[in-house]
């Protein structure tokens, strides 16, 4: 639908705008448009009173000093000029000349309603003054007709508010009436002017959506630095009241800061640098626009700290879609032996600090379910935690890994590039298990990363800064591993700033049957199979053994025992005879440090479980083997005869 708003100065002009629409409207009926067109009539004298009605349409048609006022003050709405012809103008002058007589005259309006018109009167020898307003007010209206009245004219003619005006003064009066010719004229003109001005509304529309829903801050500027648009980020970004107030004004009057108007001034066609902006810093851009190699204008980007810090979280974000995200706490952990809570109370303690963390620890006392219960218990829980493996990847695709690459950075690398470990774990965590294992060649890489919090991607020469706490780990004595030259001292020295020690599985045996219990009770659930609990006899059993792999040789052993159990809990024999097939036994077994019970008679067996009163644990240690052996052996006692 295209709007068209008629402005009339008078409410007798409605009805024959009205009979004209009409005629047109019957003559569009033999010629039918895909464009539908609305009429509105409004009726205002002054340019301000039709300005306070907030008017919103595709094209305004006004007349006399109202249109001459909107096109002069380039109103955002096209504005086309309802004409008054030379001859409604003598029309009108003869129609007074036969109410009135021969008396002095004098015509009020615009200049643009009078363009020749002197030469006319002079013609005709019509005894008339003109009288221009230079503008459409009230004020200026009222001053022209009391100077009309005092240079001796007794007829005014005029618009509504000169008749008015000239009936205060005691003096005749006439409305300067349109022709039905001219207001047709108007109106069609009007309905082709709609069509454009409906479309580029639309454009303008869709441009300033762009410009307010985009995440920085706009502004575009005509070739004299003044504002044509300014989108809302940048009212933000830059502390500016809201509304309109800008447009037309130039730059250095809106924004106060001659860093970003020097800029602007300058010839330069690109600009990108960071430029100081009340109490913070500006990413700041400026675009030159060129027609024919000339500027014409030029749009300026601005971005503020905080927005990019927000981006970034955003972006980091999505990080864990891909699994960067720690799923264990200290309450993950379990077990009450001393030994275990003394490295969690410090484990804690260490959480809530910001520096750099060292776990050293046998493989499979849960390193990493350490590392990411400190993750989330301290402030950067709520990024991401990135986990690496050192020992897994050969050096090359280890580096890659660690800090990225760009395309085309070596044969077979992504075309897009990748980011590194580093760069995701940003304001988060990033584990390094096994940190002896990393090459002396890349150490030095490492050690620079964790001194400056700086990455260079592989192939590229930007540094890119990145916000990280390291937690690394180690099975192995690393002191020992600098003797060797294993490993850097200067890198040892910047990842040991906080550590804490992992104890094994054998020093903290209570904790034994409540990991065997949840691992148990976990494999069940996951086989579909009822719980199978475990007999104390059986506890105590998985207890006496030394578990070298620590808490995952548990585990495996646990689940090896849920799919091969058959009973409706877990007993001793059970155990003791998975225990004797198994390959940590028969090591245990074969160890110098342990006798065999094939080298151990029947009788000092029985001495021994006589004089514990049958205590097997403690005729195990008499004897000087495990209990799980000692299982082993009372078992075969009991099948030979």
């Amino acid at each position: 639908m295209i709007k068209i708003l008629m402005i009339v100065p008078f409410e007798e002009m409605t009805e024959l705008v009205c009979q004209v629409w009409d005629e047109i409207e019957q003559q569009e009926q033999l010629t039918p448009s895909e464009d539908r067109y609305e009429l509105t009539v409004t009726q205002a004298s002054t340019t301000q009173e039709f300005l306070s009605s907030n008017p919103d349409a595709d094209v305004i048609i006004a007349r006399g000093g109202t249109a001459y006022d909107l096109q002069h003050k380039h109103f955002h709405i096209p504005v086309i000029e309802l004409m008054i012809s030379a001859n409604d103008i003598l029309q009108t002058i003869f129609a007074v000349r036969e109410r009135f007589g021969d008396l002095p005259a004098a015509v009020i309006g615009s200049p643009n309603m009078f363009e020749g018109l002197d030469r006319i009167l002079e013609f005709f020898k019509i005894n008339c003054k003109i009288f221009y307003l230079k503008e459409n007010t009230e004020e200026e209206i009222y001053r022209n007709v009391e100077q009309a009245v005092s240079s001796g004219c007794q007829v005014i003619i005029g618009g509504i508010r000169g008749c008015i005006y000239a009936e205060n003064f005691g003096v005749h009066h006439t409305l300067l009436c349109s022709s039905h010719d001219s207001i047709w004229n108007a109106l069609m003109s009007a309905r082709q002017l709609g069509v454009t001005s409906r479309r580029n509304r639309e454009f303008v529309l869709s441009n300033q959506a762009m410009l307010d829903n985009a995440f920085e801050g706009l502004i575009s500027l005509d070739k004299d630095h003044r504002i044509t648009a300014l989108s809302t980020a940048a009212q933000k970004i830059l502390n500016l009241a809201p509304g309109n107030w800008y447009i037309g004004m130039h730059i250095q009057d809106v924004l106060h800061a001659p860093r970003i108007t020097a800029a602007v001034c300058s010839s330069q066609s690109y600009i990108d640098e960071i430029v100081p902006y009340g109490n913070t810093h500006l990413s700041f851009k400026k675009v030159a626009l060129l027609l024919h190699g000339e500027e014409v204008g030029c749009v300026l980007a601005f971005l503020n700290a905080t927005q990019l810090q927000e981006t970034e979280i955003k972006l980091r974000g999505k990080i864990y879609e891909r699994g960067h995200i720690a799923k264990y706490t200290f309450e993950s952990i379990v077990g009450v032996s001393p030994a275990l809570q003394a490295a969690i109370d410090t484990a804690k303690a260490y959480a809530s600090t910001a520096s750099d963390i060292l776990i050293i620890g046998q493989s499979g006392t849960g390193k990493e379910l350490f590392a990411q219960s400190i993750h989330n218990a301290s402030s950067r829980s709520a990024q991401p935690f990135v986990a690496i493996n050192c020992a897994a990847l050969p050096e090359n695709l280890l580096e890659s890994e660690l800090f990225g690459y760009v395309a085309g950075a070596f044969t077979g690398a992504n075309k897009n590039g990748k980011l590194g470990l580093f760069e995701q774990a940003h304001r988060g965590t990033i584990f390094l298990d096994e940190i002896s294992e990393i090459p002396l060649a890349l150490q030095g890489r490492l050690l620079r990363v964790l001194q400056e919090r700086e990455v260079m991607r592989l192939g590229d020469d930007k540094v890119i800064r990145v916000d990280v706490r390291v937690i690394c780990a180690t099975n192995k004595d690393l002191y020992t591993q600098v003797k060797k030259g294993l490993f850097r001292e200067d890198l040892l020295y910047r990842i040991d700033v906080l550590d804490f020690r992992l104890p094994p599985l054998r020093e903290r045996k209570g904790d034994v049957p409540l990991l065997a219990e949840q691992f148990i009770s976990r494999f069940c659930q996951r086989a579909g199979r009822e719980p199978l609990p475990l007999e104390p006899d059986a506890a105590e059993l998985l207890s006496a053994q030394l578990w070298p792999g620590n808490i995952r040789e548990l585990q495996n052993f646990c689940e090896r025992m849920v799919v091969l159990c058959h009973s409706s809990s877990i007993e001793a024999d059970f155990v003791s005879q998975l225990l004797s097939h198994s390959i940590h036994t028969m090591n245990t077994a074969s160890s110098p440090s342990r006798r065999s019970a094939n080298t151990i008679d029947t009788a000092k067996i029985r001495k021994a479980l006589e004089e514990t009163g049958d205590n097997r644990q403690a005729a195990a240690e008499r004897l000087g083997i495990s209990r799980a052996t000692l299982w082993r052996y009372l078992k075969r006692m009991e099948e030979e005869p």
